[in-house]
C-alpha cells in the first residue's frame, strides 16, 4: 500500500476524482465521528482504482493537493459466495472480507438447509445494505477498488464459475487454485448439493461457522494472491 494512503487522516469515495466532492454522509462522518480539523489530509478514490490526496477544508470541502494515481486491478479477482446466516453475522463477514481484500461477494439463494431465507425482494434490500457496509469497510481499510456485492445467486450459477470450489472439512484442493470459494449455510450442504461441487477445498480440520469459514477463506485467498504477485513482480 502506498504510504500516502496509510498516513491520510481519512479515506473517502467520490463520484468525480477530478473534482472531488464529499457525499453528505461522508461529510458528517469526517466532521462528527472523526472530528477532522481544517487542513488534515484526506485520500479520495473513485472506487475503480484511481485515487489522489486532498486537504480537508471545513468551509470548502476537499482541496486537491496531490497527483492522480491509478492502481492495477488485483489478479486474479477473488470471489466468495456466501449463504446468509442469522443475526448480524452476515454483516460481519462482508465487513471483514472487504477489509481483507475480496473483490466480489455473492449472496446465495436459499439452499435446502438454509436457516436464513431471503426471497428476491428481501435479498435485494439486504444486498443494498451489505453494499453500504462494504463501502464503509473499504474507507476504513483504504481500498481503492470497491468490492461488488451481488445476489441472489443460485448455487448452480456460483459453481459454474471458473476455478470454483466448495469449502468443506474434507476438501483436499489447494486454495491457491481457487478464485471462487462457496460457503454453505448454517445447516451445511445436503448430500446432493455437496456432490454438485466441482472440487472441495479445505479450510482446516474443524467444522467452521459459515461467517468464520468466509473470513478464513478470504484470508487464505488474498494471502496466496499476494505471494503470487510478489513472485511474479
Amino acid at each position: 500500500m502506498n504510504p500516502l494512503l496509510r498516513e491520510s487522516s481519512a479515506h473517502v469515495f467520490v463520484d468525480d476524482i477530478s473534482c472531488p466532492e464529499l457525499h453528505d454522509d461522508d461529510l458528517r462522518h469526517l466532521t462528527k465521528s472523526l472530528r477532522l480539523k481544517d487542513g488534515e489530509s484526506v485520500s479520495v478514490s473513485d472506487g475503480a482504482g484511481k485515487w489522489r490526496m486532498c486537504t480537508f477544508r471545513t468551509n470548502a470541502g476537499l482541496e486537491i493537493v496531490g497527483d492522480l494515481f491509478t492502481e492495477n486491478v488485483p489478479m486474479p479477482e477473488l470471489t466468495i459466495a456466501l449463504s446468509p446466516v442469522k443475526s448480524d453475522r452476515t454483516d460481519l463477514a462482508v465487513e471483514k472480507m472487504t477489509e481483507i481484500g475480496i473483490d466480489t461477494v455473492m449472496v446465495l439463494s436459499p439452499l435446502r438447509r438454509s436457516v436464513v431465507r431471503w426471497d428476491n425482494e428481501k435479498a435485494r434490500h439486504h444486498v443494498e445494505r451489505l453494499s453500504r457496509i462494504a463501502r464503509n469497510a473499504s474507507m476504513q481499510s483504504r481500498r481503492v477498488f470497491l468490492p461488488k456485492i451481488v445476489g441472489p445467486i443460485s448455487l448452480k450459477e456460483a459453481l459454474s464459475l471458473p476455478d470454483a470450489a466448495v469449502a468443506d472439512p474434507e476438501g483436499d484442493v489447494d486454495i491457491a487454485q481457487c478464485s471462487v470459494v462457496v460457503i454453505g449455510p448454517e445447516g451445511g450442504f445436503d448430500a446432493e448439493e455437496r456432490e454438485s461441487a466441482p472440487v472441495l477445498v479445505g479450510l482446516g480440520g474443524s467444522v467452521l461457522r459459515a461467517e468464520t469459514a468466509a473470513i478464513v477463506a478470504a484470508t487464505l485467498m488474498v494471502a496466496h494472491r499476494g505471494r503470487h504477485s510478489d513472485h511474479t513482480g
